[in-house]
Protein backbone atom coordinates (compact mmCIF):
# COMPACT_ATOMS: atom_id res chain seq x y z
CA UNK A 1 0.00 0.00 0.00
CA UNK A 2 1.07 3.80 -0.44
CA UNK A 3 2.95 5.30 1.97
CA UNK A 4 1.54 8.95 2.83
CA UNK A 5 3.74 11.56 5.11
CA UNK A 6 2.50 14.88 5.93
CA UNK A 7 4.46 18.59 5.86
CA UNK A 8 5.28 18.11 9.42
CA UNK A 9 6.93 15.03 9.01
CA UNK A 10 9.44 16.90 6.31
CA UNK A 11 9.70 20.34 7.96
CA UNK A 12 11.24 18.05 11.20
CA UNK A 13 13.15 16.08 8.88
CA UNK A 14 11.46 12.67 9.52
CA UNK A 15 13.03 11.25 6.06
CA UNK A 16 15.25 8.31 5.25
CA UNK A 17 17.55 10.85 3.06
CA UNK A 18 19.80 12.66 5.40
CA UNK A 19 21.00 15.65 5.36
CA UNK A 20 23.95 16.63 3.41
CA UNK A 21 27.28 17.09 5.53
CA UNK A 22 29.48 20.24 4.23
CA UNK A 23 33.48 19.26 4.89
CA UNK A 24 33.63 22.48 7.48
CA UNK A 25 35.55 23.03 10.33
CA UNK A 26 34.11 22.69 13.77
CA UNK A 27 33.21 26.07 14.59
CA UNK A 28 32.08 27.16 11.18
CA UNK A 29 29.52 24.44 11.07
CA UNK A 30 27.87 25.05 14.21
CA UNK A 31 26.56 28.89 12.40
CA UNK A 32 25.74 26.93 9.30
CA UNK A 33 23.76 24.35 10.81
CA UNK A 34 22.06 26.82 12.46
CA UNK A 35 22.20 28.82 9.69
CA UNK A 36 20.22 25.87 7.68
CA UNK A 37 18.05 25.57 9.88
CA UNK A 38 16.18 28.72 9.64
CA UNK A 39 13.09 29.39 7.46
CA UNK A 40 13.92 31.35 4.20
CA UNK A 41 11.91 35.09 5.91
CA UNK A 42 14.48 34.39 8.81
CA UNK A 43 17.28 34.65 6.68
CA UNK A 44 15.93 37.88 4.89
CA UNK A 45 14.95 39.21 8.05
CA UNK A 46 18.79 38.79 9.51
CA UNK A 47 20.19 40.15 6.81
CA UNK A 48 18.22 43.45 7.26
CA UNK A 49 18.37 44.04 10.64
CA UNK A 50 21.55 43.33 10.42
CA UNK A 51 22.12 45.91 7.70
CA UNK A 52 19.91 48.18 9.93
CA UNK A 53 21.76 47.57 12.88
CA UNK A 54 25.09 48.73 11.34
CA UNK A 55 23.76 51.62 9.93
CA UNK A 56 21.96 52.73 13.21
CA UNK A 57 25.28 51.88 14.83
CA UNK A 58 27.68 53.55 12.29
CA UNK A 59 25.33 56.43 12.65
CA UNK A 60 25.33 56.81 16.69
CA UNK A 61 28.71 55.85 16.86
CA UNK A 62 29.40 58.80 14.37
CA UNK A 63 27.66 61.02 16.26
CA UNK A 64 29.12 60.16 19.55
CA UNK A 65 32.46 60.76 18.78
CA UNK A 66 32.12 64.04 16.72
CA UNK A 67 29.56 65.01 19.44
CA UNK A 68 32.94 64.90 21.99
CA UNK A 69 35.40 66.42 19.78
CA UNK A 70 32.69 68.97 18.84
CA UNK A 71 32.12 69.40 22.58
CA UNK A 72 35.73 69.90 23.05
CA UNK A 73 36.20 72.15 20.48
CA UNK A 74 33.00 74.09 21.74
CA UNK A 75 34.51 74.41 25.16
CA UNK A 76 37.67 75.77 24.28
CA UNK A 77 35.91 77.99 21.96
CA UNK A 78 33.58 79.25 25.11
CA UNK A 79 37.01 79.58 27.20
CA UNK A 80 38.71 81.87 24.53
CA UNK A 81 35.25 84.09 23.99
CA UNK A 82 35.69 84.54 28.12
CA UNK A 83 39.17 85.02 27.98
CA UNK A 84 38.50 87.66 24.93
CA UNK A 85 35.69 89.67 26.76
CA UNK A 86 38.13 89.54 30.67
CA UNK A 87 41.51 90.80 28.32
CA UNK A 88 38.88 93.83 26.85
CA UNK A 89 37.25 94.62 29.81
CA UNK A 90 40.79 94.84 31.58
CA UNK A 91 41.87 96.91 28.30
CA UNK A 92 38.80 99.17 28.24
CA UNK A 93 39.19 99.83 32.14
CA UNK A 94 42.61 100.80 31.35
CA UNK A 95 42.09 103.18 28.94
CA UNK A 96 39.37 105.04 30.47
CA UNK A 97 41.83 105.32 33.64
CA UNK A 98 44.92 106.66 31.19
CA UNK A 99 42.05 109.11 28.97
CA UNK A 100 40.43 110.15 32.33
CA UNK A 101 43.90 111.37 33.63
CA UNK A 102 44.41 113.30 30.97
CA UNK A 103 41.09 115.21 31.16
CA UNK A 104 41.81 115.88 34.93
CA UNK A 105 45.33 117.91 34.09
CA UNK A 106 43.24 119.68 31.61
CA UNK A 107 40.18 120.41 33.44
CA UNK A 108 42.17 121.56 36.47
CA UNK A 109 41.39 125.49 36.00
CA UNK A 110 37.17 123.69 35.87
CA UNK A 111 36.43 122.89 39.05
CA UNK A 112 33.11 121.77 38.40
CA UNK A 113 34.01 120.05 35.06
CA UNK A 114 36.69 118.56 37.01
CA UNK A 115 34.75 117.25 39.83
CA UNK A 116 32.65 114.95 37.15
CA UNK A 117 35.83 113.61 35.56
CA UNK A 118 37.38 112.84 38.82
CA UNK A 119 33.95 110.91 39.63
CA UNK A 120 34.20 109.24 36.42
CA UNK A 121 37.91 108.19 37.29
CA UNK A 122 36.82 106.94 40.69
CA UNK A 123 34.34 104.58 38.87
CA UNK A 124 37.16 103.30 36.27
CA UNK A 125 39.73 102.89 38.98
CA UNK A 126 37.24 100.75 40.81
CA UNK A 127 36.22 99.01 37.78
CA UNK A 128 40.19 98.09 37.00
CA UNK A 129 40.58 96.91 40.15
CA UNK A 130 37.38 94.60 40.19
CA UNK A 131 38.58 93.06 36.34
CA UNK A 132 42.15 92.72 37.43
CA UNK A 133 41.38 90.79 40.57
CA UNK A 134 38.61 88.41 39.11
CA UNK A 135 41.89 88.26 36.10
CA UNK A 136 44.23 87.25 38.95
CA UNK A 137 41.52 84.88 40.60
CA UNK A 138 40.71 82.94 37.84
CA UNK A 139 43.88 82.83 35.79
CA UNK A 140 46.14 81.90 39.03
CA UNK A 141 49.71 80.54 37.50
CA UNK A 142 49.77 77.61 40.26
CA UNK A 143 46.94 76.00 37.81
CA UNK A 144 48.48 75.54 34.32
CA UNK A 145 45.08 73.39 33.19
CA UNK A 146 43.48 76.16 32.39
CA UNK A 147 45.99 77.15 29.68
CA UNK A 148 45.02 75.22 26.09
CA UNK A 149 48.97 76.27 25.11
CA UNK A 150 52.50 77.03 26.24
CA UNK A 151 52.46 80.33 24.68
CA UNK A 152 49.64 81.19 26.23
CA UNK A 153 51.02 80.31 29.34
CA UNK A 154 53.95 81.98 28.76
CA UNK A 155 51.92 85.34 27.91
CA UNK A 156 49.67 85.25 31.29
CA UNK A 157 52.43 84.29 33.30
CA UNK A 158 53.81 87.05 31.86
CA UNK A 159 51.05 89.17 32.52
CA UNK A 160 50.29 88.19 36.14
CA UNK A 161 54.39 88.74 36.82
CA UNK A 162 55.41 91.91 35.61
CA UNK A 163 52.54 93.83 36.03
CA UNK A 164 52.53 92.51 39.91
CA UNK A 165 52.17 96.55 40.84
CA UNK A 166 49.13 97.81 38.46
CA UNK A 167 46.85 97.67 41.67
CA UNK A 168 49.84 100.00 43.23
CA UNK A 169 49.61 102.05 40.53
CA UNK A 170 45.97 102.83 40.68
CA UNK A 171 45.86 103.53 44.38
CA UNK A 172 48.40 105.60 43.67
CA UNK A 173 46.38 107.52 41.11
CA UNK A 174 43.32 107.74 43.45
CA UNK A 175 45.30 109.54 45.84
CA UNK A 176 47.27 111.67 43.48
CA UNK A 177 44.14 113.22 42.09
CA UNK A 178 42.54 113.37 45.60
CA UNK A 179 45.90 115.25 47.00
CA UNK A 180 45.52 118.03 43.67
CA UNK A 181 41.73 119.08 43.97
CA UNK A 182 41.48 122.05 42.41
CA UNK A 183 38.60 123.03 44.55
CA UNK A 184 40.95 122.74 47.46
CA UNK A 185 43.94 124.85 46.01
CA UNK A 186 44.77 128.30 44.73
CA UNK A 187 45.93 129.12 41.41
CA UNK A 188 49.57 128.64 41.81
CA UNK A 189 48.91 125.44 44.00
CA UNK A 190 46.72 124.04 40.80
CA UNK A 191 49.74 125.71 38.41
CA UNK A 192 51.97 123.67 40.39
CA UNK A 193 49.74 120.34 40.58
CA UNK A 194 49.44 120.53 37.10
CA UNK A 195 52.86 120.24 36.67
CA UNK A 196 53.12 117.47 39.52
CA UNK A 197 50.53 115.36 37.58
CA UNK A 198 51.89 115.89 33.94
CA UNK A 199 55.05 114.56 35.52
CA UNK A 200 53.47 111.50 36.79
CA UNK A 201 51.45 111.14 33.72
CA UNK A 202 55.07 110.87 31.53
CA UNK A 203 56.95 108.86 34.36
CA UNK A 204 58.34 105.45 34.29
CA UNK A 205 55.14 104.30 35.77
CA UNK A 206 53.27 105.28 32.35
CA UNK A 207 55.54 103.15 30.10
CA UNK A 208 54.89 100.52 32.45
CA UNK A 209 51.78 101.10 31.83
CA UNK A 210 51.95 101.11 27.56
CA UNK A 211 54.18 97.70 28.75
CA UNK A 212 50.78 96.26 30.31
CA UNK A 213 48.56 97.15 27.41
CA UNK A 214 50.81 95.57 24.89
CA UNK A 215 51.14 92.58 26.85
CA UNK A 216 46.98 92.51 27.22
CA UNK A 217 46.98 92.81 23.26
CA UNK A 218 49.26 90.15 23.01
CA UNK A 219 47.73 87.82 25.06
CA UNK A 220 44.64 88.99 22.93
CA UNK A 221 46.51 87.92 19.59
CA UNK A 222 46.89 84.76 21.29
CA UNK A 223 43.99 83.82 22.45
CA UNK A 224 42.63 85.08 19.37
CA UNK A 225 44.13 82.57 17.54
CA UNK A 226 43.24 79.85 19.82
CA UNK A 227 39.80 81.43 19.60
CA UNK A 228 40.50 80.33 15.44
CA UNK A 229 41.84 77.24 16.22
CA UNK A 230 38.71 75.95 18.02
CA UNK A 231 36.86 77.16 15.30
CA UNK A 232 38.52 75.27 13.09
CA UNK A 233 38.19 72.18 14.68
CA UNK A 234 34.51 72.88 15.55
CA UNK A 235 34.08 72.76 11.94
CA UNK A 236 36.31 69.31 11.49
CA UNK A 237 34.18 67.55 14.50
CA UNK A 238 31.11 68.29 11.92
CA UNK A 239 33.15 67.36 8.57
CA UNK A 240 33.67 64.21 11.05
CA UNK A 241 30.29 63.47 11.81
CA UNK A 242 29.68 63.82 7.99
CA UNK A 243 32.44 61.67 7.48
CA UNK A 244 31.38 58.42 10.08
CA UNK A 245 27.64 58.70 9.03
CA UNK A 246 28.31 58.69 4.93
CA UNK A 247 31.46 55.53 5.94
CA UNK A 248 28.50 53.64 8.28
CA UNK A 249 26.14 54.19 5.00
CA UNK A 250 28.80 53.19 2.61
CA UNK A 251 29.54 50.28 4.51
CA UNK A 252 26.09 49.22 4.82
CA UNK A 253 25.22 49.29 1.44
CA UNK A 254 28.05 47.43 0.38
CA UNK A 255 27.49 44.71 3.49
CA UNK A 256 23.73 44.93 2.10
CA UNK A 257 25.07 44.17 -1.37
CA UNK A 258 26.73 40.81 -0.30
CA UNK A 259 24.24 40.07 1.95
CA UNK A 260 21.45 40.08 -1.21
CA UNK A 261 24.32 38.29 -3.11
CA UNK A 262 24.75 35.64 -0.21
CA UNK A 263 20.97 35.37 0.64
CA UNK A 264 20.38 34.73 -3.22
CA UNK A 265 22.96 32.27 -3.59
CA UNK A 266 21.88 30.71 -0.56
CA UNK A 267 18.04 30.71 -1.71
CA UNK A 268 18.48 30.58 -5.75
CA UNK A 269 21.26 28.13 -5.97
CA UNK A 270 19.23 25.30 -3.67
CA UNK A 271 15.92 26.18 -6.06
CA UNK A 272 17.62 26.04 -8.95
CA UNK A 273 19.36 22.28 -7.89
CA UNK A 274 16.16 20.75 -6.76
CA UNK A 275 14.14 22.44 -10.73
CA UNK A 276 17.44 20.85 -12.33
CA UNK A 277 16.59 17.46 -10.48
CA UNK A 278 13.08 17.83 -11.54
CA UNK A 279 13.58 18.40 -14.99
CA UNK A 280 15.74 15.94 -15.46
CA UNK A 281 13.59 13.22 -13.66
CA UNK A 282 10.95 14.16 -15.74
CA UNK A 283 12.47 14.60 -19.60
CA UNK A 284 14.82 11.30 -18.95
CA UNK A 285 12.47 9.20 -16.55
CA UNK A 286 15.72 8.33 -14.37
CA UNK A 287 14.27 7.78 -10.81
CA UNK A 288 17.82 6.98 -8.94
CA UNK A 289 18.40 11.15 -9.14
CA UNK A 290 18.06 12.96 -5.43
CA UNK A 291 17.75 16.23 -5.00
CA UNK A 292 20.60 17.44 -1.99
CA UNK A 293 18.68 18.40 1.19
CA UNK A 294 21.85 21.12 2.33
CA UNK A 295 18.84 23.23 4.36
CA UNK A 296 16.44 22.91 6.84
CA UNK A 297 13.61 25.74 5.40
CA UNK A 298 11.14 25.35 2.85
CA UNK A 299 13.83 24.59 0.10
CA UNK A 300 14.98 21.81 1.83
CA UNK A 301 11.80 20.78 2.59
CA UNK A 302 11.14 21.00 -1.09
CA UNK A 303 14.11 18.72 -1.90
CA UNK A 304 12.64 16.14 1.22
CA UNK A 305 9.23 16.06 -0.79
CA UNK A 306 10.47 15.94 -4.25
CA UNK A 307 13.02 13.04 -3.14
CA UNK A 308 9.32 10.92 -1.31
CA UNK A 309 7.91 11.37 -4.53
CA UNK A 310 11.02 10.31 -6.98
CA UNK A 311 11.06 7.59 -4.24
CA UNK A 312 7.22 6.39 -4.27
CA UNK A 313 7.46 6.99 -8.14
CA UNK A 314 10.48 4.72 -8.02
CA UNK A 315 8.71 2.23 -6.22
CA UNK A 316 5.38 2.15 -8.26
CA UNK A 317 7.33 1.44 -11.23
CA UNK A 318 8.88 -1.20 -10.19
CA UNK A 319 5.61 -2.91 -8.41
CA UNK A 320 4.24 -2.14 -11.97
CA UNK A 321 7.10 -3.89 -13.79
CA UNK A 322 6.91 -6.98 -11.15
CA UNK A 323 3.14 -6.94 -12.15
CA UNK A 324 3.54 -7.11 -15.97
CA UNK A 325 6.24 -9.64 -15.60
CA UNK A 326 3.78 -11.87 -13.40
CA UNK A 327 1.14 -10.96 -15.97
CA UNK A 328 3.15 -12.40 -18.85
CA UNK A 329 4.01 -15.40 -17.05
CA UNK A 330 0.73 -15.92 -16.16
CA UNK A 331 -0.12 -14.91 -20.27
CA UNK A 332 2.61 -17.88 -21.42
CA UNK A 333 0.99 -20.19 -18.61
CA UNK A 334 -2.17 -19.85 -19.68
CA UNK A 335 -1.02 -19.66 -23.51
CA UNK A 336 0.58 -23.36 -22.97
CA UNK A 337 -3.09 -24.45 -20.87
CA UNK A 338 -5.00 -23.32 -23.86
CA UNK A 339 -3.37 -24.82 -26.50
CA UNK A 340 -3.17 -28.62 -23.96
CA UNK A 341 -6.80 -28.19 -23.27
CA UNK A 342 -7.37 -27.31 -27.26
CA UNK A 343 -4.94 -30.66 -28.32
CA UNK A 344 -6.97 -32.59 -25.76
CA UNK A 345 -10.05 -31.00 -27.56
CA UNK A 346 -9.17 -32.08 -30.92
CA UNK A 347 -7.94 -35.83 -29.80
CA UNK A 348 -11.44 -36.53 -27.87
CA UNK A 349 -13.18 -35.00 -31.47
CA UNK A 350 -10.82 -37.21 -32.95
CA UNK A 351 -12.03 -39.73 -31.00
CA UNK A 352 -15.63 -38.92 -31.27
CA UNK A 353 -15.19 -38.71 -35.24
CA UNK A 354 -14.02 -42.40 -35.28
CA UNK A 355 -16.67 -43.56 -32.90
CA UNK A 356 -19.36 -41.96 -35.14
CA UNK A 357 -17.97 -43.79 -38.14
CA UNK A 358 -17.54 -47.17 -36.45
CA UNK A 359 -21.53 -46.44 -35.07
CA UNK A 360 -22.55 -46.20 -39.08
CA UNK A 361 -20.47 -48.31 -39.79
CA UNK A 362 -22.03 -50.88 -37.20
CA UNK A 363 -26.05 -49.47 -37.98
CA UNK A 364 -25.13 -50.11 -41.96
CA UNK A 365 -23.89 -53.80 -41.31
CA UNK A 366 -26.87 -54.53 -38.79
CA UNK A 367 -29.36 -53.05 -41.24
CA UNK A 368 -27.82 -55.08 -44.32
CA UNK A 369 -27.81 -57.66 -41.78
CA UNK A 370 -31.97 -57.36 -41.13
CA UNK A 371 -32.59 -56.58 -44.64
CA UNK A 372 -30.67 -60.52 -45.57
CA UNK A 373 -33.22 -61.86 -42.88
CA UNK A 374 -36.48 -60.53 -44.52
CA UNK A 375 -35.28 -61.84 -47.99
CA UNK A 376 -34.65 -65.18 -46.90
Amino acid sequence: MKQHYNFDELAFGRSNIPLQSTNSSPNTSNSRYWFSHLKVGQKIGIGYALILSIAVLGTSIGFLIADHYQRQAQKREEAAIEELYKMYQLKTSVFRVRTNQHKLILYMDQPKRWQEQYTLLLNYVDQAKQVWFEFKTNYSIENPNLYDSVIEQEALHRLLQVHKGFDTYLQRTEALFYDNNPSKLSPNEIRTAQTQLFNFMHSSSIFMIDDFLDDITNLVEVIAEEYQQANWELGRAEKLRLNIILGSLSLSIAIATLLAIFTSRAIARPIQTVTHIAQQVTEESNFDLQAPVTTNDEVGILATSLNRLILEVQQLITVQNDANEQLEVYSQVLEEKVRERTRELNEKNISLKLALEELRSTQAQLGETEDNGNKT
